[in-house]
């Protein structure tokens, strides 16, 4: 029945655009025999008027670094350095030690290789000075080439004896520094998967350090606002469904350089600042989220709610009211922001235009103003 309504509303519409006043003057008479339509009417008004695009996401973390020993060991402690448990949620400095590996077997092997260090000093010493020796008894022609050669050999090799253990004591340094395990970036501890006592190594993570400030968004933007996004440049406002009645500026701060050819559209990350509040964070990783891309904005715009303007062809209308009757008013429409839409041209402020009930009217249909209720019937 509704779609009827329309239909006929339409054509009628149409055709009194092309017809000549008398058969319009006809219709007027038929549309007065069955009385005024009840309409609900407005008055034009100025307001600022933006055009806006929503994306929803989840929070992210920009970076997250899942924390793992680089040799094997038992786990002594799982803390930081000021004595307090390294647990969810801690806040982790960048190369502050988290936790320690025991260390007394590698503090044996420091050791061994120091004793290793200093025996081959002594052998050097001692290679070097039968090289000195023969080398001068080689030229009074009292020792033979070939023992002055075994002499230089025997000094070379204890050279590279020295080396090879000056590398074994770095190497057992090296180890030794890294029973203290250490957090690779400013954070927050988000998951502790290891406890003291368990054996760790290189292949499991003993805790995840997340970075909180800032948090990121990621966006699916169509590809052809390409042309208005500017990285650094481009602000977004954000809530969240924590956050509901509070807007946070974010700023796009990298947009990817390939579109999805599926869905049409680029990636887009959103940086958002998370400054501490009452010593909490107010967003945090895995909130959902919703992002305004202002594309367009409009202050004092004339502007009529978008239901308002009716659709006939190729012609946008929208019904004004003189005289007591309605008027098939072509208009040119400029941004919407979803409930309003901007009126470049047809009407002016102040005119007085039906906002409910004007799908039932014809042009020059008497009309009667009433409650929202009533038109709407």
């Amino acid at each position: 029945m509704k779609k009827n309504i329309l239909l006929v509303a339409a054509l009628a519409i149409a055709l009194a655009a092309g017809c000549s006043r008398k058969p319009a003057e006809q219709n007027n008479g038929q549309q007065k025999a069955r009385g005024p339509v009840p309409v609900r009417t407005a008055f034009v008004e100025r307001r600022d008027i933006s055009e806006v695009l929503l994306f929803t996401g989840e929070l992210e973390s920009p970076l997250a670094v899942e924390v793992k020993p680089k040799i094997q060991g038992r786990l002594e402690k799982v803390e930081l350095e000021n004595g307090q448990p390294a647990a969810e949620g801690a806040e982790v400095k960048a190369g502050e030690v988290i936790a320690a590996i025991d260390r007394r077997e590698l503090e044996a092997q420091v050791a061994l290789a120091e004793a290793q260090q200093r025996q081959a000093e002594v052998t050097l010493a001692d290679r070097d000075r039968e090289r000195r020796r023969l080398e001068a008894l080689f030229a009074e022609e009292v020792a033979t080439e070939q023992a002055r050669d075994a002499a230089v050999t025997a000094h070379e090799s204890a050279q590279a004896a020295l080396a090879q253990a000056k590398a074994q004591l770095a190497l057992a340094q090296v180890n030794l520094d890294e029973t203290f395990i250490r957090a690779p970036m400013d954070g927050v501890v988000t998951e502790r998967r290891m406890d003291p006592g368990a054996m760790v190594g290189p292949s499991a993570a003993i805790v995840r350090i997340a970075q909180m400030n800032p948090l990121r968004l990621m966006l699916a933007i169509p590809a052809r606002l390409l042309p208005m996004l500017e990285e650094g440049q481009t602000r977004v406002a954000v809530t969240t469904d924590v956050w509901r009645d509070r807007e946070m500026d974010g700023v796009i701060a990298r947009v990817y350089p390939e579109a999805d050819p599926a869905t049409r559209t680029v990636r887009a990350e959103v940086h958002l600042d998370n400054e501490k509040s009452n010593g909490t964070w107010p967003l945090r990783p895995g909130m959902y989220a919703t992002a305004k891309l202002t594309l367009a904005t409009s202050p004092g715009a004339m502007a009529v709610p978008a239901s308002a303007v009716i659709r006939v062809l190729n012609r946008q209308l929208v019904f004004t009211v003189r005289d007591g009757q309605a008027h098939a008013t072509d208009v040119r429409t400029g941004i919407r922001d979803g409930a309003y839409v901007e009126i470049l041209e047809g009407l002016a402020a102040g005119d007085e235009y039906v906002v409910m009930g004007q799908n039932k009217l014809t042009d020059g249909a008497p009309i009667e103003r009433v409650a929202a209720a009533e038109a709407a019937e």
